[in-house]
């Protein structure tokens, strides 16, 4: 379910159906030298990164061991790719202004919220992963399950999106399918082994820096077209707020889905335990640096804002054929087209594919830190050497580059990348949330209580899903079904697992509870600075609201 869920960035390929055009030609022969060029790069990264690691942690996870600069790029970049280039700008030019709802809804509130809560909870605990949270409050039970399910779906992800490099390839570049995919896999593997997380980052630094070469150009084209556009009274922006139901289920977009759905529920269950984003933040040397981390890359999130949504309301308007004869998510594609020549063609096309490149990386290297850390080490095998573990994460690093590149070979065909995307963290994510949520808030929740509830609120979530395709349920769109899907389904966790723990508790587990629940509430401090980095970025948030209301 998950891999289809994210089936949608296979797309790319289709978004090249322009390859004939001579303007293309000329840019694949650029692209021939480019491509290249950028898969030395990344492994000379990998070669610069090495050292003599002498334990599995600072090889698989760089804990504590980061400059905060390089640790702001590397978790702008895991969150700022290509999916998200073509997703939103393809809920832009869908739905207009509203796609400006994903970042001032759907990720600013929940940043502020992670750099004064969480953060300093996790450091606090000195904790190295998410899973490892779920223990201290619900034991090793809960960890494991945490753990599997991260497990697979990072596996799952990382082979569709090499599927998607590949067919990248395919099209743009002339590769076969078969070169595409085993060429980016060796290079991916052969510097994770290198250096690591540390590899891996530094990589993503550099992807970020080329999406950036080939996005501000037509970013900054499209501010200028909207600027021009208001000044002659073309209706271009729409409305952010004016004119939005407060609950309908035949709008594309509601408050309350908004609000609660993906700002509250999807928006906070991503940014405050997506796993990829943590081990980044882990990696910062200082408390200060690991707070403000988030804040930094909230900032940064305002800024991709104007650079993604733009172009897709320009494109809405400029090529009507999209949403007919041609896919949503070909937006920025065609604006590249149209406005680049040979040369900043070829380097758009190099940052889709680093970007591409590098979420498999991240994908696979999360893999093997999840394996080695919170399921080998700590249910298979404890009490083992350094070196044992060490070996054993190689291991699964190649394990997990092997499996992306078969795993790659299965296709599935989806309409949408932003709501099947938001529909799958609806089934997996939101239970989790849910559980790592009223376990800190509430003492009173068991281990049998949880596990109740995270099942339940899965459950919730498929059951409302095959009601809204059958038709049994209706919304305007799939994305606002997925957003009260949510809802429901973080409603049922809370109140199965709230339910199941004083039924059934006996006075043993109660008394494990509260002791577990005591010890995520010991006093976390916050830094002033931390306090006013996120007081600038809520005003901005309520100003960039107010004006686009």
């Amino acid at each position: 379910m998950l891999r289809s869920a994210c089936r949608g960035l296979i797309d790319i390929a289709s978004m090249l159906q322009f390859i004939d055009a001579p303007n293309i030609r000329e840019a694949r022969t650029i692209l021939e030298l480019l491509l290249p060029g950028y898969l030395i790069a990344s492994l000379l990264i990998g070669w610069a990164a090495r050292r003599r690691f002498r334990a599995a942690n600072s090889y698989l996870n760089a804990t504590r061991s980061l400059p905060s600069g390089i640790v702001v790029l590397s978790y702008v970049a895991a969150n700022c790719g290509a999916f998200e280039v073509i997703a939103l700008s393809a809920v832009a030019a869908q739905y207009g202004v509203l796609a400006f709802h994903f970042y001032l809804i759907g990720a600013i509130p929940a940043i502020v919220f992670s750099a004064l809560r969480f953060l300093p909870l996790y450091r606090t605990l000195s904790i190295r992963s998410m899973p490892q949270l779920l223990e201290i409050r619900y034991g090793p039970p809960m960890r494991l399950l945490n753990a599997c399910v991260v497990a697979s779906s990072l596996l799952l992800l990382a082979g569709v999106s090499l599927f998607a490099v590949a067919q990248f390839l395919e099209v743009a570049a002339g590769w076969s399918f078969v070169t595409g995919a085993a060429t980016t896999a060796t290079v991916v593997l052969a510097y994770i082994l290198l250096g690591g997380l540390r590899a891996t980052i530094y990589n993503e630094i550099l992807q970020l820096t080329v999406v950036l070469l080939g996005l501000v150009p037509i970013g900054c084209l499209s501010v200028r077209y909207l600027l021009i556009a208001k000044r002659t009274n073309h209706i271009l922006l729409g409305h952010l707020w004016v004119g939005l139901p407060t609950s309908s289920v035949s709008s594309p977009f509601d408050v309350l889905g908004l609000i609660v759905g993906l700002g509250f529920v999807l928006g906070f269950g991503y940014w405050c335990t997506d796993f990829v984003l943590m081990q980044r933040a882990f990696t910062a040397r200082t408390e200060l640096a690991a707070q403000q981390v988030p804040l930094w890359s909230g900032f940064a999130k305002l800024v991709f804002a104007i650079l993604v949504v733009c172009p897709g309301l320009v494109a809405a308007r400029l090529f009507t054929q999209l949403g007919t004869t041609a896919r949503y998510e070909q937006a920025i594609p065609l604006l590249m087209q149209s406005a680049y020549g040979p040369v900043m063609l070829s380097i758009g096309c190099t940052a889709l594919t680093a970007s591409l490149l590098s979420g498999v990386a991240a994908n696979v290297a999360a893999f093997a830190s999840v394996w080695t850390e919170d399921i080998y080490r700590t249910q298979l095998r404890p009490g083992r050497r350094e070196e044992h573990y060490l070996f054993v994460s190689r291991c699964a690093i190649v394990f997990a580059a092997t499996l992306a590149v078969f795993d790659s070979s299965i296709t599935f065909y989806f309409s949408s990348i932003m709501e099947q995307v938001q529909l799958i963290f609806t089934i997996f994510g939101t239970p989790l949330w849910a559980i790592f949520l009223i376990g800190i808030v509430s003492p009173r929740v068991t281990t049998r209580g949880a596990f109740a509830g995270f099942f339940a609120g899965m459950s919730a979530s498929i059951l409302h899903l095959i009601f809204s395709v059958s038709g049994f349920l209706r919304y305007g769109t799939m994305m606002s079904a997925s957003f009260h899907s949510a809802i429901y389904a973080f409603l049922t966790t809370c109140v199965v697992a709230v339910c199941v723990s004083v039924s059934v508790q006996s006075d043993c587990e109660s008394g494990d509870g509260s002791a577990r629940w005591s010890k995520l509430q010991s006093d976390h401090r916050v830094y002033r600075s931390t306090w006013v980095l996120a007081t600038i970025l809520m005003v901005l948030l309520l100003e960039l609201n107010w004006l686009l209301r």
